[in-house]
């Protein structure tokens, strides 16, 4: 108890602010769980998910509060090999090409003789890929078909990137996996740079290798908006730590134009301004410069909500076509966890393998591994970063009808930065290949044989 009173009187005010989330989150999952009545599995699920978050969060808290006095060190300059860059590009490149390998080999397989290589292709154009190369080819419609004209909420960053490509070639599916092949080496390399800012050789390298290694890679050389989305993000966020401040912003701007979380840069940046205040010689005009960068990243979104306005006459359409066409809506974070674990037995139940095992099971084993992740690492991460995946955590799992918890999260940086920072020593990479290589073959068949995998 003597302990305990120490703590919070050298700390009052992470003290204060954590006894303050413990209690918004606690009051929130009473109110939920009054209004949902949640069947016991469902319950349990959703104080399981609060609880890892409170935790998390409030390991983070403490750290969060120092780093606004802390003063960055010198960059390591621990011995890194020549080209390492170009290094983890060929790398990320190459498990591109053995992931497309073996989608294609599988589906050769699934099909047999009625395999073509052109059909393998056009498999690419499943998920939401169909929708962004549409939008590619023929932009937002106002009228005619519902399923096109809903595609106004898929935001036109990934399309427009895609287009000049597009006329080049003549193929829109050739053009959106040009586009997400060149992406991810680059978002692969920005990665290790923006940790190289704070952490030595090896465990930058080893974010870039885990990130690699996450189940669903897939995704990023599909043509969707992932790799772009990583790229810009991670880019914007080291040209900031580096004070090159217009240059992050119009990334930042180009990154919300992008994917909606994008927006959420805000979260690590203001952190990392807020930081950059007490310098001197000449710090507070880089700190004005640093907000003026902060503001245009809302800008990206305020031009998709300028293309809502021109092609439906509301700026905010796409949330009512979210909410029509997807139920699809904010809610809370344990609320997903409750209603997947509830579909999950439901699923098993009905012998529904497909369903159970490629969507409800990996969207779970995210949500939870990611919160086990963030309290393990709460203490060794930058805390911008982790309230980076704080900030998205709550609002990309918060949706109330999930679906692709798996694809977001992993477009989520501070992950593999998770992953690098406990597996330092040589049995913890073992574990965690040993864990992730079967996992990820597991899911990758699940998204070829189509088993709900989204």
């Amino acid at each position: 108890m003597n302990a305990l009173r120490k703590r919070i009187k050298s700390d009052p005010a992470s003290w204060i602010i954590s006894c303050g989330g413990v209690l918004a989150v606690l009051c929130a999952l009473i109110l939920w769980a009054a209004k949902e009545r949640p069947a016991a599995p469902g319950m349990i699920a959703a104080v399981l998910s609060a609880a890892l978050f409170v935790i998390g969060c409030m390991r983070f808290v403490p750290e969060w509060m120092a780093f606004r006095k802390q003063k960055d060190a010198p960059a390591l300059s621990d011995a890194e090999p020549k080209h390492m860059c170009l290094a983890i590009a060929a790398l990320a490149f190459a498990v591109e090409a053995l992931l497309f390998g073996l989608v294609t080999l599988a589906l050769s397989v699934r099909y047999g003789n009625g395999f073509t290589f052109r059909g393998a292709i056009e498999f690419w154009r499943s998920l939401d890929s169909a929708h962004y190369l549409d939008i590619t080819r023929e932009w937002y419609l106002s009228e005619g078909d519902w399923g096109r004209v809903v595609q106004l909420v898929f935001l036109p960053g990934y399309p427009l990137a895609v287009y000049p490509f597009y006329r080049i070639l003549g193929s829109d599916i050739a053009a959106g996996l040009l586009v997400s092949a060149v992406s991810f080496p680059l978002a692969c390399c920005m990665l290790y740079r923006l940790l190289r800012l704070d952490y030595a050789h090896g465990t930058s390298f080893r974010a870039a290798v885990m990130l690699l290694l996450l189940p669903g890679g897939f995704f990023f050389i599909a043509p969707m908006s992932e790799s772009l989305y990583l790229l810009l993000a991670l880019s914007s966020l080291y040209c900031f730590r580096k004070k090159r401040f217009l240059l992050a912003g119009v990334l930042g701007a180009y990154c919300a134009f992008t994917r909606t979380v994008g927006l959420l840069l805000i979260a690590p940046m203001v952190l990392e301004w807020v930081r950059m205040f007490p310098e001197r010689n000449g710090g507070r005009k880089r700190w004005l410069i640093g907000l003026v960068s902060l503001l245009l990243i809302p800008c990206g979104f305020l031009a998709y909500m300028w293309i809502n306005r021109t092609v439906s006459g509301n700026a905010l359409q796409f949330l009512t076509y979210q909410h029509d066409h997807w139920s699809q809506g904010l809610g809370w974070f344990f609320n997903t966890a409750s209603y997947q674990t509830s579909y999950l037995l439901d699923s098993i139940r009905e012998g529904s393998r497909e369903t159970a095992l490629g969507l409800w099971l990996p969207n779970l084993l995210w949500h939870f591994g990611t919160l086990a992740l963030f309290i393990v690492t709460a203490k060794k991460l930058r805390p911008s970063y982790s309230a980076w995946y704080i900030a998205y955590f709550v609002i990309a799992i918060g949706t109330t009808w999930l679906l692709s918890g798996p694809r977001y999260l992993l477009a989520m940086p501070a992950i593999a930065m998770m992953l690098a920072a406990v597996t330092e020593k040589r049995w913890q990479k073992i574990v965690a290949a040993a864990v992730l290589v079967p996992l990820s073959a597991l899911y990758l068949l699940a998204f070829v044989w189509r088993w709900q995998v989204w």
